[in-house]
């Protein structure tokens, strides 16, 4: 009872600690059940998503301010009223290098209004990536892979401004679009955007790890086979979840770097998987050597068993009475003797 108390009341941060440090206590945690070895790579995951929407949010200030610098070196003036963009331009405007990576490419062309002649441009515009169209009365998000339209996203810019701004602005010009840009009334901008990053993430996050999991419990599966010890799936899988500890720890650190920096690391995955496989691999055969260990202790004790039984036994024999067997002048003394009593009898009851 009492160690199912401590299995019960080990804490996110004790299991991190042990998941690193300590290979004996694994079966325990995966004796909680997968409910909780799920629950903890959840919390895992939420982790390593914090550190990737920190990553993508300052990304996204460094857009935009670029975009605000390019902007104002190269856009023409301009005004928004009533959710129409007014440019004095004769040809569309393509900006081709996006410092983030989750956009490829921005195209501004606020001479068209009329929704065919926006989806004529758009398909002759085609690229792989994500481009955002920024036409007179509508922003259009168009995600295109291998030349295939996967997703089309439209926005009207009162939407788009309300959403992102929180407020309802009716008009504007380039030069309040640069001082907002660069002001603290971007902050609502970069809580909503970080909250939205944060859910998308997470959830990818979850499913990856999840089938990352699963990946390493299947090579752990395999070892168990192996080495020819006999542990449930779901305990494998639940300590592969435990496995994935180090590497995803290391994992936010390598996130964390390359918000600052460019530094990459080939092959991190395979490494990340690795790692994970490892620590699953030396649980797998300390269990083997704990196995082997008490098969031997059950062998000396039923060696002991039998030795005492043996004794006993030995001690029994000993403490039995030895029995002589009587010759025959002692049985014919002893019939002598009964018919004299036998003749003894009936000379009384003639008399009688």
């Amino acid at each position: 009872m009492k160690n199912n108390e401590e299995i019960v009341n080990i804490g996110f941060f004790k299991k991190v600690w042990y998941s690193i440090t300590k290979f004996e206590k694994y079966p325990e945690m995966a004796t909680e059940g997968f409910g909780r070895a799920l629950k903890y790579l959840i919390i895992l995951s939420a982790f390593v998503t914090l550190c990737m929407t920190i990553g993508s949010t300052i990304s996204m200030r460094n857009v935009v301010i670029q975009l605000s610098d390019y902007i104002q070196n190269n856009i023409p003036e301009f005004t928004y009223e009533d959710g129409n963009i007014q440019m004095d331009i004769t040809e569309p405007i393509i900006i081709e290098e996006v410092a983030y990576d989750g956009i490829d490419r921005i195209i501004i062309n606020p001479l068209l209004q009329e929704k065919e002649e926006k989806t004529l441009f758009q398909e002759q515009n085609d690229k792989n990536g994500i481009t955002i169209y920024f036409f007179k009365n509508q922003i259009i998000i168009r995600a295109v892979t291998d030349e295939i339209e996967t997703n089309v996203s439209p926005y009207t810019y009162q939407d788009f401004i309300k959403s992102y701004t929180g407020e309802d602005i009716k008009t504007f010009n380039k030069t309040q679009l640069l001082e907002f840009m660069r002001s603290s009334g971007m902050n609502s901008f970069y809580i909503n955007y970080s909250v939205s990053a944060f859910l998308s993430f997470l959830i990818v996050e979850i499913l990856v790890m999840a089938i990352n999991a699963l990946e390493i419990a299947v090579f752990g599966w395999l070892t168990t086979v192996i080495t020819r010890i006999k542990i449930r799936f779901v305990a494998i899988y639940n300590m592969a979840i435990y496995a994935l500890t180090l590497s995803t720890i290391l994992n936010m650190i390598y996130i964390i770097i390359n918000i600052f920096t460019t530094f990459t690391i080939s092959y991190f995955q395979v490494a990340y998987i690795t790692i994970s496989y490892v620590y699953l691999a030396t649980v797998i055969f300390l269990l083997k050597d704990d196995l082997i260990k008490r098969l031997q202790e059950v062998e000396k004790i039923k060696k002991e068993q039998e030795k005492v039984r043996q004794e006993i036994k030995n001690q029994e024999e000993k403490k039995e009475p030895s029995v002589e067997p009587r010759d025959s002048s002692d049985k014919k003394e002893e019939k002598k003797e009964k018919n004299e009593e036998d003749d003894g009898k009936e000379t009384n009851g003639s008399e009688a």
